[in-house]
């Protein structure tokens, strides 16, 4: 067997480089959350990353921290998002959306969107926590009518789950 480490391996290098060439803000913000939609979350796109998502995910939060640091300054960093919207406006519009939502798979795409459009560095973790706990809020209420109700079988097809198996 190869001498394979899971903490030293081309996949990080490759993206080690990747990030290593983020030189603005604006090329970062736009970097992490294509990388959020593509690589994270149930909504991914592709699993091609699964055992290294995690820390290629902390060391692109890492770089665009520190462009962020560069960038802006005290105003900006705690009441504006990287892209430079206003932090608190588009907390509070995500929070009215899921107000005004009564379905619960609506309520977790809505709240998974926003932890990838807005999950720090992105947004100022002043405004991300308190929005995230709203949205956290009205999911779980809204989840927990009826939901175990549904038979495993029931609840797949109500997600539209494939089941795979592997023999």
């Amino acid at each position: 067997m190869a001498n394979y480490n899971i903490h030293d391996n081309p996949v990080r290098d490759e993206w080690t480089a990747k990030i290593g060439g983020l030189k603005t803000l604006a090329s970062g913000h736009d970097f992490l959350k294509d990388f959020r939609k593509k690589h994270t979350t149930p909504l991914r796109a592709t699993y091609d990353l699964e055992l290294d998502w995690g820390w290629i995910e902390c060391k692109i939060e890492e770089k665009v921290a520190l462009l962020k640091h560069a960038e802006l300054n005290d105003d900006q960093f705690k009441n504006y998002c990287t892209c430079g919207a206003n932090a608190q406006e588009v907390a509070d519009a995500v929070v009215a959306k899921m107000g005004a939502c009564s379905d619960k798979y609506e309520a977790e795409k809505l709240h998974i969107n926003f932890r990838i459009d807005c999950k720090p560095p992105i947004m100022p973790t002043n405004v991300f926590m308190d929005a995230d706990r709203l949205l956290g809020t009205k999911l779980m209420e809204l989840r927990n009518i009826n939901y175990y109700d549904l038979s495993l079988e029931e609840l797949r097809k109500e997600r539209g789950v494939k089941v795979i198996t592997i023999q």
